[in-house]
């Protein structure tokens, strides 16, 4: 099931209000000054940010459907429909009347960020890291770059995987989910029991998640211009907009090591050209360490016709690196 896991919505406002409304945050306990983030009403899905900024202040606002909703947000995401989409929308503008003091209303915020969310279950942390290592090797992906670099120590890349688009406003992720939950809860130190909950829950869970975080990504996809009809608009194309990045980044069949691939194309490829050119591609891959740079090198006419007879006989060209215990591992298309 596609969902969407995150809204961002922000809204410009003048330093005064700003600060008299940071200033108003009810709970002191549950509002962390270092980041200006108001964790009061994250039970019921949002966060009220106040980032530190010298120039244009905005107060935004993080929500998890999900939770506003009522719902776990760990491995039951919501199913965006007609009525649930009315019922979140209606909860959200509750909430900003209440936080507010009724001067402000959902149309008052632009939507700047919207994240469309699928959970993989595997039941198996091992099954999780492994195909986390297979999107590094398909590393590379026309149109994207590595959102983190080998000098962000802080960033785990036996955990997740990132891209972001280069200039489309579109990121994608890949990560395991128990141990996202496990490396926020020191930042959560008021919901201690409640996150280790939901992190043994999540075992076993591989998030992918697609995140338009620009006007320009969002505009792509919808023509609407006020907020609650942009968010209905996008909530009634999950599956289209995900997907869209989704074949663009993950090649589609079975993941296998090499020599097994080898195997399959030797037994049931008969145009020996043809035959001649995937087996190219296979030894490329590695050596290139991205499946878009090895296709730039064999700079073959025919390359979509050559990934089609992978596809034809479900194996994906990007191979299982030896070192990994795993030896065979369902194409993502069967999840989805």
């Amino acid at each position: 099931m596609l969902s969407i896991h995150t809204l961002e919505i922000s809204k410009e406002v003048d330093r005064d209000i700003f600060y008299k409304c940071r200033n108003q945050v009810k709970d002191r306990k549950k509002f962390d000054k270092s980041t200006g983030k108001d964790y009061s009403n994250v039970d019921d899905g949002i966060t009220v940010w106040f980032p530190k900024t010298e120039y244009k202040k905005k107060i935004k606002l993080i929500v998890n459907p999900s939770r506003l909703l009522g719902q776990d947000d760990v491995v039951s995401l919501w199913k965006p429909s007609s009525k649930n989409i009315s019922k979140m929308l209606v909860r959200l503008e509750e909430h900003i009347e209440e936080y507010f003091g009724s001067e402000y209303e959902l149309n008052d915020f632009n939507l700047t960020r919207i994240d469309f969310t699928k959970n993989v279950c595997l039941d198996d942390r091992d099954k999780v890291a492994a195909y986390i290592k297979i999107f590094y090797n398909i590393r590379k992906v026309k149109g994207f770059s590595p959102k983190y670099g080998k000098y962000d120590e802080w960033y785990d890349r036996d955990l997740g995987f990132d891209l972001k688009g280069k200039c489309n406003g579109i990121e994608f992720t890949a990560y395991d989910k128990a141990a996202a939950i496990e490396k926020n809860m020191e930042n959560m130190t008021f919901r201690q029991k409640e996150m280790k909950e939901r992190m043994e829950s999540a075992k076993g869970v591989l998030r992918l998640e697609v995140k338009l975080t620009t006007q320009k990504a969002i505009c792509k996809y919808t023509d609407e211009n006020e907020t609650v009809k942009r968010i209905i608009d996008l909530a009634e194309k999950c599956e289209e907009v995900f997907m869209d990045t989704f074949v663009t980044v993950v090649p589609y069949g079975d993941f296998y090591q090499k020599d097994k691939v080898v195997k399959i194309i030797n037994e049931n490829v008969t145009n020996k050209p043809l035959k001649k050119k995937m087996l190219k591609l296979l030894e490329l891959i590695p050596k290139k360490k991205s499946l878009y740079l090895a296709k730039k090198e064999l700079n073959d006419r025919q390359i979509d016709r050559i990934l089609e007879e992978f596809y034809k006989h479900n194996v994906s060209p990007v191979t299982i690196s030896k070192t990994n215990n795993m030896k065979h591992l369902k194409t993502l298309y069967a999840f989805l």
